[in-house]
């Protein structure tokens, strides 16, 4: 029987209530554990076909990181999990040398292509994890090896890159263990070389899925644009917009704000964050969702300088486009800057200036919703079904009541995001209502909003053309159907080739990265969360990790591995010094980690100098200019400047091949290879001494913590790591 980790990761701000009920509970209510603010609990499962929901604050609903369903009986979800059990016997070499039917008798995918230009390819090979063996590709007159890649489902992904300009190629695939080899062609195995038919592959017909190279080699630093930098104060949110007429007084003196009612001011003073977590103005524990504090864009283009000497090579931007709130996820109107970061001319003086710098920057858009303040949503409040924009959202009924009374519940009026009024649903599908709307793959099958998919799609251009900024993160992707992004991508690409698009999935994203979709997501599943499961929280073993780490290597495509979003925090998470709980021991190795394994490394503004904080907003806070005065902020401040000058200075860490080594219990190893070089990484996460004897010679590039190297013994520390570099003929 199986443990199974179910976790849940909110998507609103505050302490929430978690629960799991399912079949494997007797639908009995079990409450999820919340570990710095991701909900998780591990139970036993036994083989089979199981349903269940997450209940969240009282709603039962699927669950988010599962898309497998089947419909309840009452018109709802249940999520759907399936446990295997391993039923077929491990093969061993001493049965396959006897009887080649076995392995034709398993079936399954063994070869797979996919082509990351014109020219370069990658070759994927399935194995089996008991039969150990070494690999190759054998093109024509040409023999490359085949690399282990990762694992996924109890099969082990060997892969290849290779470069072809033919139309076409013809592919072997070897496999030698000793003195025995097997050969793998269009008809299957064989025991010679010359009876196996090639594949004869048509190179021209496998779509090409290119990602940017900037991407690849970059360093992501992102920025909540109300909370870096106050750079001009006139630009201060005054609250003079329509859309704070009533929500720009605070309750009278010793009362508290009633339901629906808001309160947006500024905190004048950049260092106060009380109100962060708690409002004065609303019941004990509820902070203020409602307050600014004037950062702006003039204020982060006076840091590039600071920004370049931490060695960041692209900006990711929460939302800069005019909306009421702080967080801006509530448009008001997609193409205008908010007036309160900025005008037009300021952001493309910012664009510019960064550039210059070799400063990428893309911008954080939320196309699943708009805010209750965006033009078209007024338009339909004020007229009803004779607005022009009624069918760009799902009304319910109409008209909405004035004032708000506290009871409103807006699903009762409008599909909203999440049941909150601010953000309205859009809708995509005139055959279909949301969320219903979003599994739908063939454009074919759907009437397409083709005013509304229009105008996005014109918004996209002027933030690509008229701006300048260079590509997108996209909010909640899996909340708009999979055609639009299909379309989106074509669009963007024809406008700005090399702009990058990455969504917002929180779980496995296999299918949403390939040359239909998004070239990367947010590597929550297969970085984030386990990094922090080993290395902060140590909830799970060595074993577990390289478990975690090897499904995603294995899953996703190797240009789209080197372009992942590999984030320990964000504006959604639990600051990362936080979840540490301030033990900068453990999370300098988390960060060891992040800057050299493949893909491209994330930083929340703020993280680089411990900056803290729970749930949003606390997560939010201003950004501490005082922040040399604090030695813990420097020392951190610093190692980030040695690590990411480490990672760009090694075209191995952006490029290599990845391995887990075995090394003994306690430690952790894994080394990188790129042509002739090679690096080995070798951490011990524990609080004991740890000594190695026998290891190979190499030059020492980093070390953390105490590290001795004498001769071929190594000796670490608790809390320590080392780098090492093999001379290059070692490896030729």
């Amino acid at each position: 029987m199986p443990d199974i980790r179910f976790s849940y990761q909110p998507l609103t701000a505050g302490s929430h209530e978690v629960g799991i009920a399912g079949d494997f509970t007797g639908w009995e209510i079990l409450e999820l554990a919340d570990i710095g603010g991701v909900y998780v609990l591990t139970l036993h499962v036994e083989t089979g076909k199981h349903l269940y929901k997450l209940i969240v604050d009282g709603i039962w609903m699927p669950d988010p990181s599962n898309p497998e369903t089947e419909a309840d009986p009452f018109g709802g979800e249940n999520s759907l999990l399936i446990v295997e059990q391993e039923v077929t016997p491990a093969l061993a070499w001493d049965e396959v040398k006897v009887d080649l039917g076995l392995l034709h008798d398993r079936g399954g995918h063994y070869l797979s292509l996919n082509r990351i230009s014109q020219t370069e390819y990658e070759l994927r090979f399935t194995w089996y994890p008991s039969l150990p063996a070494e690999l190759c590709l054998i093109l024509g007159q040409e023999t490359l090896p085949l690399y282990r890649l990762g694992a996924f489902e109890n099969q082990d992904i060997h892969h290849c890159l290779f470069s072809c300009e033919e139309e076409a190629a013809d592919i072997i695939i070897g496999i030698r263990h000793g003195e025995y080899t097997l050969y793998y062609g269009t008809h299957g195995f064989s025991k010679e070389l010359g009876e196996a038919v090639p594949h004869h592959i048509k190179l021209s017909a496998i779509p090409v899925f290119a990602v940017p190279q900037w991407v690849q080699e970059g360093i992501i630093y992102q920025i909540f644009p109300d909370r870096f930098c106050n750079g001009d104060p006139d630009l201060d949110p005054d609250f003079s917009e329509w859309y704070y007429d009533d929500c720009r007084n605070p309750p009278p003196p010793g009362e508290l704000l009633q339901p629906q009612q808001e309160y947006y001011h500024l905190v004048r003073d950049w260092n106060d964050i009380g109100s962060l977590t708690q409002n004065p103005y609303l019941e004990k524990g509820k902070p203020d969702w409602w307050s600014f504090y004037g950062g702006d864009i003039p204020g982060i283009r006076s840091k590039l300088d600071y920004l370049k000497e931490l060695g960041i090579t692209i900006i990711y931007f929460n939302p800069l486009w005019q909306a009421k709130s702080n967080h801006k996820y509530d448009a008001a109107d997609f193409r205008r800057i908010d007036p309160h970061f900025g005008s037009t001319a300021q952001m493309i003086e910012l664009v510019e200036a960064a550039h210059e710098l070799g400063i990428r920057l893309i911008l954080d858009v939320a196309f699943n919703h708009t805010g209750e303040a965006f033009w078209a949503f007024r338009d339909c409040a004020d007229n009803g079904p004779a607005s022009h924009y009624w069918n760009w959202y799902d009304w319910h009924k109409w008209p909405l009541p004035k004032p708000l009374p506290p009871d409103f519940d807006p699903r009762e009026y409008y599909q909203c995001w999440w049941g909150i009024k601010d953000m309205p649903d859009l809708n995509y599908d005139l055959a279909r209502t949301h969320p219903s709307e979003n599994y739908v793959k063939d454009i074919r099958k759907a009437i397409p909003n083709a005013v509304l998919v229009d105008y996005l799609l014109d918004s996209v251009t002027w933030w690509l053309k008229d701006i300048g900024i260079d590509g997108f993160r996209l909010d909640v992707p899996d909340e708009v159907p999979y055609w639009f992004w299909q379309l989106f991508r074509k669009h963007v690409k024809s406008v700005k080739p090399d702009a990058w698009i990455v969504g917002e999935i929180w779980y496995n994203a296999q299918g949403w990265v390939n040359h239909r979709y998004f070239d990367a997501v947010m590597n929550y599943a297969y970085f984030k969360n386990p990094v922090l499961e080993y290395f902060i929280f140590g909830v799970i073993n060595r074993e577990r990790f390289q478990t975690l780490i090897e499904a995603g290597l294995a899953q996703y495509p190797i240009q789209a591995l080197r372009c992942m979003m590999n984030l320990l925090g964000s504006h959604d998470t639990w600051r990362i010094i936080e979840l540490a709980k301030g033990d900068t021991n453990r999370l300098k190795l988390a960060l060891l980690f992040q800057m050299t394994f493949i893909g491209t490394p994330h930083i929340y503004y703020g993280d680089e100098i411990g900056l803290e904080g729970r749930q949003d907003p606390d997560n939010r806070r201003p950004f501490n200019w005082n922040w040399e005065q604090d030695p813990r902020a420097r020392d951190l401040h610093s190692y980030y400047i040695e690590l990411i000058r480490l990672r760009r200075n090694n075209e191995v860490l952006i490029k290599g091949e990845f391995a887990f080594l075995e090394l003994q219990e306690g430690l952790l190893g894994y080394q990188r290879n790129w042509g002739k070089q090679r690096l080995r990484v070798i951490i011990n996460p524990s609080g004991e001494r740890v000594c190695l004897s026998d290891q190979e010679k190499g030059e020492c590039l980093f070390r953390l913590g105490s590290v001795s190297i004498s001769g071929s013994s190594l000796e670490l520390g608790s809390f320590s790591a080392v780098i090492l570099k093999d001379p290059e003929d070692q490896n030729s």
